[in-house]
């Protein structure tokens, strides 16, 4: 295990050559440059799973409310908002005099009011508009879920008595969302939400539409950035799917003043180049570093300029199938002593390190929910509520002999006394495309480890096959790595809760994606869309009831603490590291732009410097950001 570490950490570049002779340094202050990697069909903001479009749609439509530099909701097209109590009804009122505008920044003839806010959420409501990403505020929503729900049933066959058009004319009376005057909108939930805000940042769902406009083009809403209405502060005025995708500053926008860059450039990123390579050759403004990258430019010109990354809210985890074909390991997966060996083996900084080879402890993670995401009314951070506090803390450090120990408890509770497994018989396993193999119902248990064919994942699986081996023993479990070449990796190993998969151990990521544990939690309970690996855990699902049943936040945060412990006790997932990629080169001057902990980067408020910044620039300007955020406070 530790030549492949040495191996891994020792790898340079070979793209990263002199960087003295690529890096030319940009002057352009007023226009900020990235890049984009695929081709986007569409700009619908409320059907995309694409991340950059999220972001583009994000900087160029505004919600109700938006960050500042600290992280603080401040109003955006909203000027002000009240909630009641409980937390049930948030009533925003809408900045007035704002008008949509088209591609080329001119005014349209649409006004931007209440109703479009209203006109949003009835537009995700219709299943045929394909909203993405949707449950969340479906179920939140009153009345929401029963509508769209009504509607698919109709649609699908299953309800030949509704007219559909009565239902759809009947949207106000069932959905909890209403225009109370022009300038005034009113959100009814079903469950109290004192985290509403955060969604609000997060969710493209919450975002206004101008409805007329979005049904006269149908499927064509969004195609491109002609097919788009905008009201942020900037608009798409140029959109060329495999070059160049141009925002331009929108100078009818309401806070005009505080858009401190003209322009934002996407550029696509060739066959065969880098961000890292675009970056020094000073085309764009920002780059993240891989630790292969990171040890071929520390004692170069850029040296001075590796910024750690500060946070991610995702966390990879390794989920194991609890209905797999694997018989062998769908024995001891069920057993609580080899699942905390599994869990005593892994090595967590050590695949920390591949992405962050310098302090790879403070990517370590062993929560679902991360750290500094969510807090109580005393501001308390949700990770440090016991009884999960424990287990956030706690030093999950490997441990052999730990390991060994579970799984020799593992081994004389499932095997017989000659090393074969109880009820298990020799057969073949088959997770085609990926593999095909024989088991003969004997130790070691084999355990099919199925990954992406991608150079950095390969590594990582290299390295959890021997540290697990080392630890547990060659004896006891045998490792076996697969890669998926089909580029469908989702579509390979199984996209539902159905099952069977073709895997017993794959490595993934799930982020907390606003301020509350629900965004997760209730996506992996024993019949949640999230549970890919299948487990039925009662203990669990009944403490997350109990959570969305609380009566105030604090409570459902100590009950969702209590469940996210049980689970990850009983070892049915095991959290490794933060997806935090170690570090990034950037011309973007530190703490200027909105500090966005749950969506996607603004540009409203950034500046640009001429060089790179350098750690030392960079640790000055958040001395100076903690300064004035504390004076604030």
């Amino acid at each position: 295990m530790k030549n492949i570490i040495k191996r891994t950490l020792a790898l340079a570049l070979v793209l990263v050559m002199s960087t003295t002779a690529l890096f030319g340094c940009s002057s352009d202050t007023d226009t900020y440059k990235t890049y984009f990697s695929t081709s986007y069909s569409s700009l619908n903001y409320y059907a995309t799973s694409y991340a950059t479009v999220r972001e583009i749609v994000t900087n160029c439509i505004d919600g109700l409310v938006e960050p500042d530099v600290y992280g603080n909701y401040v109003a955006s097209l909203a000027e002000s908002w009240t909630h009641n109590d409980d937390y049930t009804v948030w009533t925003f009122k809408i900045r007035a005099g704002q008008k949509w505008i088209d591609h080329t920044g001119a005014e349209t003839e649409y006004a931007l009011t209440a109703q479009d806010f209203v006109d949003g959420i009835r537009y995700i409501g219709d299943p045929l508009n394909g909203a993405y990403s949707l449950r969340v505020v479906r179920n939140l929503i009153s009345g929401l879920y029963d509508y769209y729900w009504g509607l698919d049933d109709i649609d699908c066959g299953l309800d030949t008595e509704t007219n559909r058009d009565e239902l759809v004319a009947s949207f106000s009376d069932i959905v909890g969302v209403k225009a109370l005057d022009e300038y005034t909108v009113e959100y009814t939930l079903d469950s109290g939400a004192p985290y509403f805000l955060s969604l609000i940042e997060s969710s493209m769902l919450l975002l206004p539409v101008e409805y007329d406009y979005a049904m006269e083009l149908g499927e064509d809403f969004g195609v491109d950035n002609e097919h788009m209405l905008y009201c942020g502060a900037y608009y798409v005025s140029e959109f060329q799917r495999d070059k160049l995708i141009k925002l331009t500053k929108n100078e009818h926008y309401w806070d005009a003043k505080n858009v401190t860059l003209s322009a934002v450039e996407y550029q696509m990123i060739p066959d065969g180049t880098t961000s890292l390579e675009m970056f020094q050759r000073g085309e764009i403004h920002y780059t993240s570093v891989e630790s292969e990258a990171y040890q071929a430019l520390k004692d170069g010109s850029l040296g001075d300029s590796l910024i750690p990354n500060e946070f991610s809210f995702s966390t990879n985890y390794l989920w194991l199938d609890y209905q797999g074909a694997n018989p062998e390991f769908n024995t001891f997966v069920q057993n609580e002593n080899f699942r905390k060996a599994l869990q005593a083996a892994v090595n967590r900084e050590s695949l920390g390190a591949l992405r962050e080879p310098v302090d790879p402890s403070r990517l370590v993670r062993n929560t679902i929910n991360a750290e500094g995401a969510i807090f109580n009314s005393e501001g308390v951070d949700y990770t440090q509520l016991e009884p999960l506090k424990a287990v956030a803390n706690a030093n999950y450090s490997a441990d052999p002999a730990a390991a060994r120990n579970y799984m020799e408890a593992a081994v004389a509770e499932l095997c017989n006394e000659d090393g074969t497994i109880k009820g298990v018989t020799a057969g073949t396993v088959d997770y085609l495309p990926v593999i095909k193999t024989e088991v003969d119902g004997k130790l070691p248990v084999s355990l099919i480890y199925v990954g992406t064919d991608d150079e950095d994942e390969i590594i990582l699986a290299q390295l959890f096959e021997a540290m697990v081996e080392e630890a547990i023993g060659k004896d006891y479990i045998d490792v076996v790595l697969a890669f998926d070449t089909s580029g469908d990796f989702y579509g390979t190993v199984g996209g539902s809760v159905d099952g069977p998969f073709n895997y017993d151990i794959y490595w993934d990521s799930l982020s907390t994606g606003y301020a509350d544990p629900s965004g997760i939690l209730t996506r992996i309970t024993s019949e949640g869309v999230e549970n890919v690996g299948c487990y039925n855990v009662p203990e669990f699902d009944a403490l997350i009831e109990k959570a969305l049943e609380a009566d105030t936040f604090d409570e459902r945060l100590n009950y969702f603490a209590q469940a996210e412990a049980y689970l990850l006790e009983g070892a049915y997932m095991i959290p490794v590291i933060s997806s935090l990629r170690g570090y990034h080169l950037s011309y973007e001057v530190p703490f200027t732009a909105p500090r966005c902990l749950y969506g996607n980067i603004r540009y409203k408020g950034m500046q640009i410097s001429a060089n790179p910044i350098t750690l030392e620039e960079y640790n000055k300007y958040e001395a100076d950001w903690e300064a004035k955020k504390n004076a604030a406070n």
